[in-house]
Formats: C-alpha cells, structure tokens, sequence
C-alpha cells in the first residue's frame, strides 16, 4: 500500500477525514511549507494573533499550519479552518513540540516562558520573540526590532506609535500586512444556536428592536478596564431611557462576573429588557451569546476581542490601555477616559478620580445612537 505521507490530511494514526485510500485520492493536498505559531497567554492577544493565518496562506498557499497554545486558548482556536494542527502545550506534548521540525515558527509572545519555548523549537527560519541564554527577552529577526521597541519605550507605544497591534505583528512575522481580520469560526451547530439565543432574546418583551450587548467584566489583571457596578448602572438606566426598545444583555465570564451582573440586573428586577446571561457555560458558550447580539459595550479585554472577531459593531472605551493599538475595522467607536494619565497599563491606581468613573455616558449614548441608526434629537442625559 502507497500512503501519500506529504499530504496535509495523512497523520499515519487513522484514516483522514476522507475516508478512503491514498492511491488516486483527488483530495490529495501536498504540503508545501510546515509552519508553526507561538502564542501562549493573554487570551485576547490569542485570539487578536489570528489575523497572521490569512497573510501566511497569502504567502504561503500549501503551508502545513501548527498553532501551540495552552489549554485555556483552545475554545478560540477550535474550528479554525486555517489551523491544521492546534498543540496543547501539556506535559505530554512538550515532548512533541521539541520533537517536531518546522520551516518557519511564528513566536508572537514577548515572555520569559514562551521565549524559552521558541529557542527550543526547531525550525529553519523564526521570526518574534525569543530568549537568550542570560533570560533577556530578544528579536529574534530584524522585522521584530519595531515591535520590541515599542515595548520597551512608554513615550512610543502610549503616544508615537500609531500603528495596531495586528500591524506590529505582521510586519514583526515578515508579512505583509494587509489589515487582515481576526479568524474565528462558528460551527453550523453554533450557528444555529445563535440564532435560537438571539430569538429568546428579542422574545423578552413586545416590540424589541435589537439587543445591545455589555460586557461586564474583565481580567483580573487589570482590573480598571471594568466600570463600577453603580457607573454601570447608570449606564444601563440611560440606555433604558435612550432606547426603549433595545435589549440590554449583560454578557460576562467566571464567577466574578456573575456576582456583578447578580448584582446589575437586581436594579432592574421588574424590567424584562435588561437580561442577565450565563456566565459559567464555558467560553465557547459565552462566545455565542455575544455573536446573538447587534452592539457590544466593552473596555479593552477579551470580550473586546471577540466582538471584533465576530464583526461585530463596538463601542470600546480606553483607561489604562492604548486606543491606538486597537483596530476595530470601521466597524465601531473607541472612547477614552477623561483623565490625564491615560494610557499607563497599571493594574493598581493611586489616582482619586479614576478611569473608569471618567467616561462620558453621553458620549456612550451618542457612539450608541450612530451605530444602531437612531437619531441623536432622541437623547436624554
């Protein structure tokens, strides 16, 4: 028996998903470059990655495409028909990953762990991030130098820099860059689920319009790219008066969330409009209830993410990160906070007036009003 041992879909495991022999196969695929992406750890910078799959299948039409990752990235990764291989960085697969040989690695994290990781890969050619013997954290081609630079300079990444993220890493990976979207796919399945939760949503009340979706929380890290629950509060009572027939669906993930959005949606006890989705269902879950809404209210964290990846439209608003590092495709409006040491990436404040007290609810109304069609003369404060 032949086995066509270049092609993309044979793994010498068990029949590919055509399920037939290799002789003659007309889904035979030949691999051309076998590449790999690193990018570990923050969630959304994961799923922010994705937008190199497109510029590599540019370039490289048959590339053979590995993504290493660790566990809590999976659900962002899955069904992503650009990926090939999705490697679970445990202790079994360490081995593998070690073991592999690649043409080109794509190492996106600038970090000690993953900087380690990408100097014991082996491949031909590695472009991003790695690290030298002495645990410094260095280019690894002369496309990185900007993207380092910029990490390393506070006056170039929080006021120079007008570049996005998605561009830095595409031109740190040597690509051309072509502002190509974030990849995430939805199943059929999924799909259909969302249309069944969008319904459920509008079903609420008579009369429903669309649904404005609020994500409420954030990672622990940074915990000032969340508002208060009295300022969200307010927020949800403005959007109530301002827009009468939108849904107000408090989207969150973890525990956390949910004791906040308990906590919003009780000052709302008698209003149908304002909806309290699940936040322990898994992130897979949580990723579809934001797909089942029109707009989505969000600081700059991983629901910002995924509102971008789904195409959504976005109000995004900015306290301790940079607005300019963020592309939101036309699709949306960024807010800042009126304050004068924004952005500064803290995650503790010793400021009285803070970030997220200082974004302006009316500006919120009115970026609302523009992306959902009503007409400004409608607004109350």
């Amino acid at each position: 028996m032949e086995y066509q041992v270049d092609c993309r879909w044979f793994s010498g495991y068990k029949p590919c998903r055509h399920k037939r022999g290799c002789v003659g196969c007309p889904h035979f695929a030949p691999v051309g470059q076998r590449i790999a992406i690193l990018s570990l750890e923050a969630m959304g910078a994961v799923l922010r990655s994705t937008c190199l799959l497109p510029a590599i299948k540019r370039q490289f039409p048959d590339a053979h495409i590995t993504w290493i990752s660790l566990p809590q990235n999976s659900a962002l990764l899955r069904n992503n028909s650009f990926i090939d291989r999705l490697i679970v960085l445990n202790e079994s697969s360490q081995a593998l990953v070690k073991y592999l040989h690649f043409d080109k690695l794509y190492a996106v994290d600038k970090s000690l762990a993953a900087g380690a990781l990408a100097e014991e890969i082996s491949a031909k050619e590695k472009y991003g991030f790695g690290l030298s013997r002495s645990g410094i954290i260095r280019p690894l081609n002369p496309e990185a130098h900007y993207q380092y630079e910029v990490g390393l300079d506070d006056s170039l990444k929080f006021f120079r820099n007008q570049k996005p993220e998605t561009q830095q890493i595409t031109e740190t990976m040597a690509l051309p860059w072509q502002r190509d979207p974030y990849i995430l796919e939805l199943t059929a399945e999924e799909k259909s689920e969302v249309s069944r939760r969008r319904q459920q949503l509008l079903a609420v009340a008579p009369g429903t319009q669309g649904i404005i979706g609020y994500n409420t929380g954030c990672s622990e890290l940074f915990p000032y790219k969340k508002f208060t629950i009295s300022r969200a509060k307010e927020l949800i009572a403005t959007w109530r008066r301002n827009f009468p027939n939108q849904v107000i669906a408090l989207l969150g993930g973890g525990g956390g969330d949910q004791q906040r959005q308990q906590a919003m949606k009780a000052a709302f006890a008698a209003d149908p409009l304002v909806v309290d989705t699940p936040c322990l269902e898994g992130l897979r879950s949580g990723i579809l209830w934001e797909a089942s809404v029109d707009l989505v209210f969000t600081g700059c964290t991983l629901g910002m993410h995924i509102a971008i990846a789904l195409e959504k439209k976005v109000i995004a608003w900015f306290g301790v990160s940079c607005a300019q590092e963020v592309d939101l495709y036309d699709r949306g409006i960024k807010l800042k906070a009126e304050v004068s040491c924004t952005p500064c990436w803290k995650k503790s404040c010793t400021q009285t007036s803070k970030c997220f007290d200082q974004v302006s609810l009316a500006a919120v109304q009115e970026a609302t009003a523009h992306l959902i069609g009503e007409k400004l003369s409608q607004l109350s404060s």
